[in-house]
C-alpha cells in the first residue's frame, strides 16, 4: 500500500472547530475502509476458521505512539449495559479528587468528539486536530508493515485519546470497551489499577457467543493478572465465568455495595448505598433516570472506594455524570424522551424507567440495526405504547439498518396497534409530534444511532462543540 494515501488530514489553524473535527471524522473513516484484517478469529463461509490480529495490531499502534505514558493509571470498564454512565461516573469523581482524568467512550451519537473527555470537558478541536497527525504517522509506518496494516477506526479513536491524555498530562485513564473485552483494543493498554464489569446481556452474539456464559467469558478476558475487579453481574452463568477467570488470574473480585430506598423520578434516581463493610452512604442521587442508573451508580461508587476516593468526591461524581440519551428528556408539552435502548434488557430497563411517570398516551419512534435483538424489544414495547412509528436509523451508523416494515411485522406479530413505517427518521419523528397530545409521552429509541440523529433537533453538533459539553447552558429543559 503506498505510504502518501495516508497523508494527514489537512487542518489548517483558521479552520473553524467543527469543520476540525469533520476533517479528522472524514480520515478516520477512509482510514477504516482500507482493507485490513479482520480484529478477531472467525468462521469464514467455507467453514474454515481465519485468525483475526487480536490485539497484537492495537498494541502496536500504541507501540509507535508511547501510549499510554508513564505512570497513567488505567481503569477499563466493560459488559453489555451502562459501560458509558459507570465510566463517567467514575471519570467525574477522579476529577473530583483532584486527579487529572481523561476517559473514552464509544460510540459518538452526535459529534465524534463525544468520544474524547479530558479534564473535565470534551476535548477541544486543535488538541484533537494536533493529534490527529501524530496518529496518521503512525498508521502510514503501520501501513507498510504486512502483518498488521493500518488501524481499525476504533483502534485508532482511542489512540487519539491516549495521546490528547499525555499531551495534557492526565493522572487516569477511564476507557470504555467497545465490544466484549478479550480482544477490545482497550485491551491493549494496560496493566489495570482495576476492571470493573458493569451488566452482561444478550448482544452481539454474532461475535462474543449466543449465551450469557460465553459472553461473560469474553468480557472476563480484560481482568488484570493479579489485578482488581469490580463486578455487578447477578447471572449465576456469568458470575461463575467471571469468578473462574479472577481466579486464574490471581486478581481479586470485589462486589458493589447494596443500591437501597430507591426513589425514581423524572429528573433521576434518588438511593442509599450499603457496603458489605457495614459503611453505609445515604442520599446519594444521579441526573440519569432508572433502576439500572442506580446499579451503575453504585458500581461506581464501589469502584471509587477501592481507588482510594472518599465519599464526597465519590458523591459529586455520581451526581453531576450525565450521558445523552440515557433516558434523556429533551422536551415537555408533549415529553420527548430519548433512549438508546437496543435489546430485550434494555427496553425492558427502559418500560420499567417510565412506568411510574404521568403521561396519557405512549409514542414510539423506532429504528434498529440490522444485528439488534429487535424481536426483543417489540415484546417489550408492543404492550405498552398506543402509537409506532418504525423507522432507519442514519446512514452513519456502524452496520446497515433494519427495514422498518420488518421491526413493523414484528410489532404487530407481538400485539401492538397503530404501526406505521417511515423511512425517514425525521419524517417519522415529525409525524409523531404532530400527532401527540400535551400530555402525551414520545419515546424515541431502538438505536444509540437513531436517538443521536433526532437529538440534533434539540441540541446542535456546533453547541456541543463550541461549550465541550453535550448539554450546553439553556440548550434543554
Amino acid at each position: 500500500m503506498p505510504q502518501n494515501i495516508l497523508a494527514p488530514p489537512v487542518l489548517e489553524d483558521s479552520l473553524a472547530p467543527i469543520e476540525t473535527l469533520r476533517r479528522v471524522e472524514v480520515f478516520l473513516s477512509a482510514l477504516a475502509a482500507l482493507p485490513k484484517k479482520s480484529w478477531r478469529a472467525r468462521i469464514d463461509p467455507r467453514g474454515i476458521k481465519v485468525e483475526g490480529p487480536g490485539l497484537t495490531r492495537a498494541a502496536r499502534l500504541y507501540e509507535i505512539l508511547e501510549v499510554p505514558g508513564a505512570g497513567q493509571s488505567v481503569v477499563h470498564v466493560v459488559g453489555t449495559s451502562g459501560k458509558g454512565s459507570t465510566a463517567l461516573m467514575m471519570a467525574q469523581s477522579l476529577l473530583a479528587s483532584g486527579k487529572r482524568t481523561a476517559a473514552f467512550f464509544s460510540p459518538h451519537l452526535t459529534s465524534i468528539i463525544e468520544r474524547f473527555w479530558v479534564r473535565g470537558r470534551y476535548a477541544e478541536a486543535g488538541l484533537i486536530g494536533r493529534c490527529a497527525k501524530e496518529l496518521a504517522e503512525a498508521a502510514a509506518q503501520m501501513a507498510g508493515e504486512p502483518e498488521f496494516g493500518p488501524p481499525s477506526f476504533f483502534e485508532s479513536t482511542l489512540a487519539l485519546l491516549l495521546l490528547m491524555a499525555r499531551e495534557e498530562e492526565c493522572e487516569y485513564l477511564v476507557l470504555e470497551a467497545g465490544l466484549g473485552g478479550a480482544f477490545d483494543a482497550t485491551n491493549a493498554v494496560g496493566p489495570a489499577v482495576l476492571d470493573v464489569i458493569t451488566s452482561i446481556g444478550l448482544d452481539h452474539t454474532d461475535l462474543l457467543g449466543d449465551s450469557i456464559a460465553q459472553i461473560a467469558r469474553d468480557k472476563a478476558g480484560i481482568i488484570t493478572e493479579r489485578g482488581r475487579v469490580i463486578s455487578q453481574i447477578v447471572s449465576p452463568d456469568a458470575r461463575a465465568e467471571i469468578e473462574r477467570v479472577a481466579s486464574g488470574r490471581e486478581a481479586g473480585l470485589f462486589a458493589p455495595p447494596r443500591v437501597e430506598n430507591l426513589d425514581l423520578r423524572p429528573d433521576g434516581a434518588f438511593f442509599d448505598l450499603g457496603f458489605d463493610d457495614g459503611v453505609r452512604w445515604e442520599g446519594f442521587s444521579t441526573a440519569m433516570p432508572g433502576v439500572h442508573q442506580a446499579e451503575n451508580a453504585g458500581l461506581a461508587a464501589g469502584a471509587g472506594r477501592l481507588l482510594g476516593l472518599g465519599e464526597q468526591e465519590i458523591r459529586w461524581g455520581v451526581a453531576s455524570a450525565r450521558l445523552p440519551c440515557r433516558m434523556e428528556l429533551v422536551q415537555s408539552g408533549p415529553l420527548v424522551l430519548l433512549d438508546g435502548a437496543h435489546n430485550r434488557d434494555k427496553a425492558q430497563a427502559l418500560v420499567e424507567g417510565v412506568s411510574g411517570w404521568a403521561f396519557e398516551r405512549l409514542v414510539f419512534v423506532l429504528g434498529a440495526v440490522n444485528d439488534k435483538d429487535f424481536a426483543g424489544m417489540a415484546e417489550v414495547f408492543a404492550p405498552v405504547g398506543d402509537r409506532f412509528f418504525t423507522t432507519l436509523p442514519p446512514a452513519s451508523a456502524p452496520r446497515p439498518g433494519l427495514a422498518p416494515d420488518v421491526f413493523a411485522r414484528a410489532l404487530e406479530e407481538a400485539g401492538a396497534c397503530g404501526v406505521e413505517t417511515r423511512i425517514d427518521a425525521w419524517g417519522a419523528l415529525d409525524q409523531a409530534l404532530e400527532e401527540a397530545e400535551e400530555n402525551d409521552l414520545v419515546i424515541i429509541t431502538g438505536s444509540m444511532f437513531l436517538a443521536g440523529e433526532l437529538r440534533r433537533r434539540w441540541v446542535s453538533e456546533e453547541r456541543i462543540v463550541e461549550s465541550g459539553s453535550a448539554f450546553p447552558p439553556e440548550a434543554l429543559p
